[in-house]
């Protein structure tokens, strides 16, 4: 069974770039691109679900100076959600739900902060 996920970045509130749709079948991998400018600085990046009618809800968040330690919403954990942010790359971050399920069709959003 195919569903799909949406996914859109913002910063401050606002999108500063366009939204994706994805499509995947039930159990495969899905990787989210969020391109974000982090520079040097101690950053947070911060990924939300929202299931429509409902209010988003915190997926993960990490320092871009150590995306080892991922902090996990409600509900959320690392045996389904991990992310990759490439190293040489200070834009590329990526959320990845290891195996799909029905229930992951939403919104994801991307966001950037000045601190945890």
């Amino acid at each position: 069974m195919k569903f799909l996920l949406f996914w859109s970045i913002i910063l401050s509130g606002l999108r500063c770039q366009a939204s994706t749709y994805m499509s995947v079948t039930e159990g495969q991998r899905a990787i989210l691109d969020c391109q974000l400018h982090t520079d040097n600085s101690n950053r947070t990046v911060s990924w939300y679900k929202q299931i429509p009618r409902e209010r988003p809800h915190l997926v993960l968040s990490y320092s871009t100076s150590n995306a080892s330690q991922v902090s996990y919403g409600h509900g959320f954990n690392s045996s389904r959600f991990t992310v990759l942010n490439k190293a040489n790359e200070t834009y590329q971050h990526q959320l990845i739900i290891i195996a799909t399920k029905k229930y992951d069709t939403a919104v994801y959003y991307c966001g950037l902060s000045s601190k945890l």
